[in-house]
């Protein structure tokens, strides 16, 4: 029933504040067209089997609305009407019956009043959010890349939850953020004391009759830097990211659809979204006879591209490695119509709000090349269009402000010392990965396609022995491979507090004039940050020793330098059961434990004193590390 022109989708729900379950779909719904309805007939926390219902063609009507919580927390409501604006003009659609006649009139009428009534302009207020420190995030994703090497996972998606106090309307915030971001699939739900705040990018499903659609986003980087666009295709990451969901997601709509029917219509599509550019790929299907949506959800729920791969597994994952539970965060928003068909989006740049709060959940995919801080900041670039629309911010403790080389650091370029060992490169793979990363991030690409068999060969001209491989890539992408023989490992060190020039130290700089100085007099300088946490001497990692053997050692973050062979560690204590802590620790707690370094020459050399302060010793396991990572393990990795 047409009902003519009217406010917008956003100003409707604004003028609707209050009234009983109401809903708002705006954006690439039902065909582009916004849908709004309340007051429900009645609620389920799962989806009861919808028949289908002959109606004209790009009928919606009605159907069951909300949304399904990754954590199994679900609501969905039925209602049988909607308002849907075609063309600029409100429509009012029903599933009308006998019974429902007179409600359903009631609800015309009010709606046709709505539509007529004045501008309303409910109020509302958002805190600064805060949450759990960046630490905490980066050690989560250091575990993730732990557990892809031992071979359990390809991929995982591990998120954090941001808060904030809240007053006032969800409705009226909704409404000025939607305007704001225009997001592909906004959403509005309210239910009773909660209310869902959705501007998501991501279709999870579409089915029109029997064709079944998917477009899984995986692939992010922000969209003020110019180039992102064109650097997001070529990032071998975020590549493979999508690529590894893609398959999930196959194989997910594979277990539903006939058989030959399931394909892949459109791979790495670079779009922009609200602040950022995302890798948006499609998967159609054609769902197969004698099933239904609630058979689809369950063979696809939840989104792949929010679990990772494989999925159950990536399930078991995020429950070790997340504090609390998503809720809504990651499930699915969306509808069920008997008429139209089916709809949901993927629950992400979703705000949670209920008795006073708001929550909003960030994270990203993480794959056995993830940089933890690269991980933490696109979390932020995800929040901060969010976060600017609702006219708020987040808390200063949250940000972690971009730390960029020195003139002189990216000029000197990149170096890898690699140990050889009888002829052989030691961890090569990890060696030339760490290379990899740190080129492609810095100078665009990364080494020549060649390079370790360069190394190989270079190695072998040492065929007994140990020896020091020296790999130098300059900011132009070419390479120098040099070797030379290796000193033995020192016994033990004395290490010195000593300060460190300004830059960034997540990358191993081939300029090392700086380390030559710190190091005048064979000292070991010992690096500790400004919020006085210990990173690492001139030489490499620092680990403690906890009186029960369990290793801690900080997060990686811009002024430490993931190691290969703190990695190595990280490996060498999973497999030997041995447990480890990634967390930041001061002087004063490394003074009172057994601690030593870890270098790819070096392998684990304890530290004897600090300042002239000696240290406890614990010599069982520096040395019995020290054995595994020389002799006990295999050569290349």
């Amino acid at each position: 029933m047409l009902l003519g022109p009217g406010p917008t989708p956003e100003e409707l729900v604004r003028r609707a504040d209050g009234w009983p379950g109401l809903v708002c779909l705006r954006g690439d719904w039902a065909g582009g067209t916004p849908i709004v309805t309340s007051h429900p007939a009645r609620v389920r926390t799962s989806l009861d089997p919808v028949p289908v219902v002959a109606a004209p063609e790009d009928f919606v009507g009605g159907g069951w609305f909300g949304w399904l919580g990754f954590d199994g927390a679900s609501r969905l409501a039925w209602h049988d009407h909607v308002l849907r604006r075609v063309g600029g003009q409100w429509y009012f659609e029903a599933l009308w019956s006998g019974e429902r006649d007179t409600a359903l009139t009631i609800r015309l009428a009010a709606w046709t009043a709505l539509l007529r009534g004045p501008d309303v302009r409910p109020d509302w207020t958002v805190g600064e959010f805060d949450g759990p420190p960046a630490v905490d995030h980066l050690a989560a994703v250091e575990r993730a890349i732990e557990l892809i090497r031992a071979g359990e996972l390809y991929q995982v998606n591990v998120c954090t939850r941001l808060s904030a106090q809240f007053e006032g309307s969800p409705a009226g915030l909704f409404a000025a953020v939607g305007a704001a971001l225009d997001p592909a699939y906004g959403a509005f739900f309210a239910a009773e004391a909660r209310a869902l705040v959705s501007m998501s990018p991501e279709l999870f499903l579409r089915r029109l009759g029997a064709d079944v659609v998917s477009s899984p986003i995986k692939g992010t980087l922000p969209r003020d830097v110019p180039g992102n666009d064109a650097a997001l295709r070529r990032s071998t990451k975020d590549v493979a990211e999508n690529v590894m969901i893609v398959d999930l997601v196959r194989n997910d709509l594979g277990r539903v659809c006939e058989t030959g029917t399931v394909r892949v219509s459109a791979l790495l599509d670079v779009q922009p979204h609200p602040g950022v550019w995302h890798l948006v790929s499609t998967v159609e299907g054609r769902l197969g006879t004698q099933l239904d949506d609630a058979d689809l959800l369950r063979a696809a729920f939840p989104p792949g591209s929010v679990t990772g791969a494989p999925k159950l597994r990536a399930l078991r994952a995020i429950a070790e490695l997340e504090p609390v539970p998503r809720g809504a965060y990651t499930g699915a928003i969306g509808f069920v119509s008997p008429c139209w068909g089916a709809e949901f989006s993927v629950a992400i740049r979703t705000f949670e709000i209920a008795y006073g709060r708001i929550e909003l959940g960030v994270g990203g995919g993480i794959t056995a090349d993830s940089v933890p801080m690269l991980e933490w900041r696109e979390c932020l670039h995800k929040a901060a269009p969010l976060l600017s629309a609702a006219g708020t911010r987040l808390a200063p403790a949250q940000l972690t402000p971009k730390v960029v080389p020195t003139a002189a650091q990216r000029a000197g370029g990149l170096l890898e010392t690699i140990l050889g060992m009888d002829g052989v490169p030691v961890r090569l793979a990890d060696h030339l990965a760490r290379l990899d990363r740190s080129a492609r991030e810095l100078y665009g690409a990364g080494g020549p396609d060649e390079l370790a068999d360069r190394v190989r060969a270079v190695a072998a001209s040492v065929p007994a022995g140990r020896a020091v491989l020296r790999v130098v890539l300059s900011w132009d992408l070419t390479v120098d491979v040099t070797v030379a023989p290796a000193q033995p490992p020192p016994v033990a060190s004395d290490v010195v507090v000593t300060d460190r020039p300004a830059g960034l130290w997540r990358h191993k700089w081939a300029d090392r004039s700086w380390a030559a100085h710190a190091e005048a007099g064979d000292r070991v300088p010992l690096f500790v940050a400004a919020d006085g946490t210990v990173l690492e001497t001139s030489r490499g990692t620092v680990f403690l020793v906890e009186s029960d053997g369990t290793l801690v050692t900080a997060p990686l973050r811009d002024d430490l330098l993931p190691g290969v062979t703190r990695r190595a560690v990280l490996d060498l204590a999973r497999d030997e059961g041995r447990a480890t802590v990634l967390r930041g620790f001061d002087l004063s707690e490394l003074i009172s434990h057994a601690a030593f370094w870890t270098s790819s020459l070096s392998g684990a050399v304890p530290i004897h004193s600090v300042n002239g302060v000696d240290l406890p010793a614990r010599n069982d396991v520096v040395v019995s590390l020290a054995r595994r990572l020389s002799g006990g393990i295999p050569a290349v990795r």
